[in-house]
């Protein structure tokens, strides 16, 4: 792993100290997949210069919403709020942030030309199949490697908790988050 993905997983761990109260018993859970996407980046696409902390934020905040807001399922919106707020307006790497928060649950290919977004939605989903779908470039060795250094233990289980309370919310919109 390169020395910017590093710097990634320092930007958040830097924000789950800030916010590891939001987590509650989820916090371990939830970082070991932000972890995980982080790595998945970086073994898809370099990750160079400040664009690590791009990386780092919007794995932090890709998710968040989840538990910023309360608990809705409806958390890609909250999620860019968040992440937007900790960036503050003059950040260099708004638009990429924002762009990897909101396109990392797009069922196709990513719209945005940046490549670390695509990078980064391919990365979250081969997390979320436990490495059932891979991520271009990735070995699965790779992928175990991954989930050795940061495991996965109850991660599957907390999202199926989530999406049975977002079926609860909106039966008529089970998948809020999905992009097409």
């Amino acid at each position: 792993m390169t020395v910017p993905a590093a710097r990634a997983h320092d930007v958040a761990d830097g924000l789950f100290a800030r916010h590891a109260a939001v987590f509650g018993d989820d916090l371990d859970r939830y970082r070991g997949h932000v972890h995980r996407v982080i790595g998945l980046v970086a073994l898809q696409h370099p990750v160079e210069g400040t664009a690590a902390d791009a990386l780092g934020v919007a794995a932090f905040f890709h998710d968040a919403g989840l538990w910023f807001d309360g608990g809705t399922w409806d958390y890609l919106p909250p999620s860019i709020r968040h992440a937007r707020a900790e960036l503050g307006g003059a950040a260099e790497h708004a638009a990429l942030v924002e762009a990897m928060i909101d396109e990392h649950h797009r069922v196709r290919r990513a719209r945005h030309p940046d490549p670390l977004v695509e990078a980064f939605r391919r990365a979250d989903l081969t997390d979320v199949t436990g490495g059932l779908v891979g991520a271009p470039g990735v070995p699965r060795a790779g992928y175990r490697a991954l989930v050795a250094r940061h495991p996965a233990t109850g991660f599957r289980p907390m999202l199926l908790r989530a999406f049975g309370r977002g079926l609860r919310e909106d039966p008529r919109h089970p998948v809020p988050m999905l992009r097409f």
